[in-house]
């Protein structure tokens, strides 16, 4: 692991000790000031950012707050004595810094808690990562949703086309006293001529019907048959969002044992991640308890049902019978309004189904069903 620690202090002697105590273990960069750690940040990617607290001009918690927005991963640590605790502490309740060590510090408390930091940090970034590659699968999942839709509009024009074109080769040729279609017309040279643009016409026609059908989700060829358990598809979704969500709201998870269901593991995950992204986005700016969450996954019958249930804003009756179609969306800053669209093509691909029972001012409950993939030996 060679993420580089950078350590600000405006005491010589400290940069020099602690640069002693961790070279051997760790990449460690030295700043006098807090001004020149923000030129370094700036030059670099730094992982871990370690400060003292008592600085001239800007003080350790205050450079904690200049480079929080623009680099949210690096974690921070705050070296301060013990005078400077309240401000420690303060700093920690908001969000500020990771934690502080205490002068004077020891050697392997210190080296503790800088791999631990570091490790958050990769944590960190892998998190991005995944969610970086989630949203090139949306982005991609989209283009094949529109795409098919293109396909679809496409193709009742085209077999008009078709059509016309034969009736219309047919009249020529007839017109032309041609005995055999496959053989060559006689008659004037207009009409030789009107023929072969026809022929022309015709080939083009059919080479765009065969695009469509290459395009079209309903004419590929399916994925070899796969089998996902929502129970683990769950989990593992909510772990990626469970630190935002618990920002947000109060959290509860109701998971029973249930059966596998048919499907790919990877695009139900997208499914669930897009319920709960909208079940975030859906609750108001309030007190944190006063919003809930709730994830339900229990067996109904010959299904798997998924409920992702919120207390926020609801949905207007109105809106309600559109949400499920590309494009829409009632956010006002961004949202690309297909989230929803991709994960009823994905439930549907799986032979499940989708659906939404709201009220305005109560909030909303989204079911998913997918039928299970193998009968219970039972």
């Amino acid at each position: 692991m060679d993420h580089t620690i950078l350590y600000v202090d405006d005491d010589e002697a400290n940069l020099t000790v602690l640069q002693a105590a961790c070279a051997e273990e760790f990449v460690v960069l030295t700043a006098p000031s807090a001004e020149t750690a923000l030129e370094i940040m700036h030059q670099r990617e730094i992982a871990v950012l370690l400060a003292d607290q008592r600085m001239p001009g800007m003080s350790g918690v205050e450079l904690f707050e200049a480079i929080r927005n623009e680099f949210p991963d690096t974690i921070r640590l705050l070296i301060t004595a013990y005078s400077d605790l309240t401000n420690a502490i303060a700093a920690i309740n908001r969000g500020q810094i990771r934690g502080y060590l205490q002068k004077p510090w020891e050697p392997a408390h210190l080296k503790a808690t800088l791999r631990q930091s570091l490790d958050l940090y990769e944590t960190r970034r892998k998190v991005r990562e995944l969610e970086h590659r989630l949203l090139e699968t949306e982005r991609a999942y989209a283009l094949g949703v529109v795409a098919a839709g293109i396909a679809h509009e496409l193709r009742n024009p085209l077999t008009a086309l078709l059509t016309s074109l034969d009736l219309v080769e047919l009249r020529v040729r007839s017109l032309m006293g041609a005995q055999d279609s496959e053989g060559p017309p006689t008659g004037p040279a207009a009409a030789v001529m009107a023929a072969e643009h026809l022929g022309i016409a015709r080939h083009a026609a059919l080479q765009i019907s065969e695009i469509t059908k290459g395009i079209d989700l309903s004419h590929r060829r399916g994925e070899e048959a796969r089998t996902a358990d929502m129970g683990e598809v769950t989990s593992l979704t909510i772990r990626c969002v469970r630190a935002e969500l618990a920002k947000r709201s109060k959290f509860e998870v109701e998971v029973s044992p249930t059966p596998p269901v048919q499907g790919s593991p990877t695009k139900l995950g997208q499914v669930v991640m897009n319920l709960l992204i909208n079940a975030m986005q859906a609750l108001p700016d309030r007190p944190r308890a006063e919003n809930l969450v709730v994830v339900r996954l229990l067996r109904a019958g010959d299904f798997v049902r998924l409920e992702v249930e919120d207390n926020g804003s609801g949905i207007a009756g109105d809106v309600l019978p559109r949400i499920f179609d590309p494009f829409f969306t009632t956010k006002t800053q961004g949202g690309t309004g297909l989230g929803l669209a991709i994960s009823r093509q994905i439930v549907e691909e799986a032979h499940g189904r989708i659906s939404v029972e709201s009220e305005v001012g109560c909030g909303s409950k989204f079911l998913v069903e997918l039928p299970v993939a193998v009968p219970d030996p039972a």
